[in-house]
């Protein structure tokens, strides 16, 4: 193994070794510290096997800056690049001469132990490295508002001061338990010395929000309820929601707060580098206390933390798309077992991962009554008989509910907007054969085929069955058309159908945030629904959802069915939604409003089964010799069950226990490290992909 970095590269002739006398020799002549004179430094490297500390000697005049946590620049295999100093010590392993620490890029200590501490257990619980961890939680630098930020006056009063007699007006869709735990957490804040960890978890707890008099907002005022009950205790807050929408509306809320904006610092993956930067820094130097932003929030640095919150955990944007893939939740959920802080998730449906932990008793459950669900929750209407044709046509009961909502029949129990949900880009729910028409079957069952475009993959939600190509029973055909209208063709037919009535498109690059109160037509793909002030007054969520033969099909349809008529207004101010989806499963959640029973029936099924989230899995993708050596090699730290293979590439879906879950990604991190070194055949390992299977 490489012992320092001036070994690394195309350097010449190698250095002879110079037996240790105890005397340091520094590179240059230059002068070392008198106390402490060696750095361990962890390079800013992608190369799996040179993720750790090398050390490089402190000369004398970056003595007082060489801090643990600041950056650095130091010599490395010839080139200069960035660093974090672990520690100072006082002698080394490495025989030689040290390379000195070129210049110390800011005294800012960034990385925090705690910070540090989280990173490494995310990067072990994912198989990754701490460097890879780092380029996710730490943002680039800028110096400029680096300066700006350190500028900004400290607070000169605690949050305890500046909120303390703050207390948002309790919502009457609020129920008992909400109330329970808000006191709970308060107590329990009350409790946590400032500077110091807390001694006991903070309280924490689900809950599955309905819309009540907030259509789709509901959720914020709860959040800033907790919030502000945390900041009162002079504690911290971290608060992530999926994307710039949500965090739109939450910044909206809090303007409503007087001094809440000025103590809030927003950090997303989109932010100008400036812009992030000095967000960053503030909530390093406790400047803002509370903290919003999407999943690159998750590490944030708070100061006290006390209150995590997160809004729809098991939404795809919280996946992280570079390595090692961790998912914000669990970097949540780590964060608050680390930290011993105070837990709130809210949602208006419920993921299996979340109902797992309610169910172990990790996590309490808020409980919404029964009759109270079925007051705020809007009338869902599923048809037997009248339900769309094949051609994907609007049915007539829909039109019905229209008219009423703009108030164009006698009998109206809501005037207002009215929400058309088409599907997004996605699986096509029905498509047929591109020259008889004929609708394309399942050759396994018969059931309709669905694809994920008109080129394929094709599969059948049915059965399960999947096809990378397509042959037509009747003709022998290869190609396929959608018979599903897509948002154009139903904006195009409600215009014709209401003229005189504002439709409204909303998808692709034109999303819209919100929209007026007034009676209107919004035709918006999944995912892109604006909020309407005061919530809609009808929802027509057209066509079966489906996202794919994948184990979390299901559960993503109901979420995203969920999000949508939670925008509509309660059944007490006359709201009504037409469910036009064939799944069972989907139409007997949505209809009720009941998301948790299948929840809770979805990980009893599945902990019988040994799939996520009662196990983890991991993802080898490879040439198939060398994803068998990296198999062969971590099968001695835990049993590993084949559950998925396929071809082109290669790629094989392993599955672990739990309890055996950090031994097994500790062996599979060894073994990228060991290849790496010894430069073989690449095996690209992600553990717990959400869509795995």
């Amino acid at each position: 193994m490489i012992d320092h970095p001036s070994l690394l590269g195309d350097l010449g002739p190698e250095e002879p070794e110079v037996p240790d006398d105890g005397t340091l020799r520094v590179r240059g002549g230059v002068t070392p510290a008198s106390e402490d004179p060696i750095a361990a430094v962890l390079v800013e490297t992608e190369l799996p096997h040179l993720a750790r500390a090398f050390d490089y000697a402190v000369p004398e005049t970056l003595d007082a800056k060489t801090r643990p946590g600041v950056r650095v620049r130091v010599r490395f295999a010839g080139r200069l690049i960035s660093g974090f100093v672990l520690a100072r010590k006082d002698r080394t392993d490495h025989v030689g001469e040290l390379a000195p620490i070129e210049r110390v890029v800011s005294t800012l200590e960034v990385l925090t132990p705690s910070l540090r501490t989280l990173c490494e257990e995310v990067a072990a619980r994912y198989a990754g490295t701490l460097p890879d961890v780092l380029r996710l939680a730490v943002p680039p630098r800028h110096a400029k508002a680096e300066t700006t930020a350190l500028r900004l006056p400290e607070a000169s009063v605690t949050a305890a001061e500046v909120f303390g007699g703050l207390a948002l007006t309790a919502s009457p869709d609020e129920p008992p338990d909400f109330h329970d735990w808000l006191h709970a957490l308060g107590s329990w804040g009350g409790d946590v010395e400032p500077g110091t960890p807390p001694t006991a978890h903070g309280p924490r707890a689900a809950m599955a929000v309905v819309p009540g008099s907030r259509p789709g907002t509901g959720w914020v005022h709860l959040g800033l309820r907790a919030a502000t009950t945390a900041l009162a205790q002079d504690l911290s807050v971290l608060w992530l929601v999926p994307d710039y929408r949500e965090l739109e509306l939450v910044l909206a809320h809090l303007d409503a707060v007087e001094g809440l904006r000025e103590h809030t610092a927003v950090l997303t993956a989109d932010q100008e580098p400036a812009a992030r930067w000095t967000d960053w820094v503030r909530v390093l130097t406790g400047r803002a206390r509370l903290v919003i932003g999407t999943r690159a929030a998750a590490f944030a640095p708070l100061v006290d933390p006390g209150l995590l919150i997160c809004f729809d955990d098991d939404n795809d944007s919280y996946l992280e798309r570079r390595s090692p893939y961790p998912h914000a939740r669990q970097v949540l959920l780590t964060r608050a077992q680390q930290q011993r802080s105070a837990v709130l998730l809210l949602d208006h449906g419920r993921s299996v991962d979340v109902q797992r932990l309610v169910d172990l008793g990790w996590a309490g459950e808020i409980t919404v009554p029964r009759d109270q669900r079925r007051a705020s929750a809007p009338v869902v209407l599923v048809p037997d008989e009248d339900a769309p044709d094949l051609r994907g046509r609007i049915p007539g009961r829909a039109f019905e509910l229209v008219r009423a909502a703009l108030g164009r029949t006698r009998r109206t129990p809501a005037v207002g907007p009215v929400l058309v949900q088409v599907p997004r880009a996605g699986y096509l729910p029905v498509i047929a054969c591109a020259r008889c028409r004929e609708i394309a079957r399942c050759p396994a069952c018969g059931d309709r085929f669905t694809a994920a475009s008109l080129l394929g993959p094709f599969a059948c939600r049915s059965c399960g069955h999947r096809s990378p190509d397509f042959r037509c029973a009747e003709c022998g055909h290869s190609a396929v058309r959608s018979v599903v209208d897509g948002l154009e063709k139903i904006h195009e037919e409600l215009g014709r159908a209401f003229p005189g009535v504002p439709v409204r498109r909303s998808g692709g690059h034109h999303v819209l945030q919100t929209v007026p109160p007034e009676p209107s037509i919004v035709v918006a793909t999944t995912g892109a629904e604006p909020y309407a002030a005061g919530g809609y007054a009808v929802g027509l969520l057209l066509d079966t959802l489906w996202p794919g033969p994948h184990l979390r099909a299901t559960d993503a349809a109901i979420s995203r069915r969920l999000r949508a008529a939670s925008l509509v207004r309660s059944s007490a101010a006359g709201g009504r939604v037409l469910l036009l989806d064939e799944d069972p499963a989907v139409q007997k959640v949505v209809s009720r409003f009941e998301p948790i029973p299948w929840a809770r029936e979805q990980v009893h099924d599945r902990t019988l089964l040994g799939l996520p989230p009662a196990t983890r899995t991991a993802v080898l993708t490879g040439e198939r010799s060398d994803v068998d050596e990296v198999l062969a090699a971590v099968s001695e730290a835990g049993a590993l069950t084949p559950l998925l293979e396929t071809d082109d590439p290669y790629s094989l879906v392993l599955s672990f226990t739990i309890a055996e879950g950090p031994s097994v990604t500790r062996r599979f991190a060894a073994e990228v490290v060991s290849r790496s070194m010894r430069q073989a055949g690449r095996v690209h390992v992600r553990i717990d992909d959400p869509d795995a299977l």
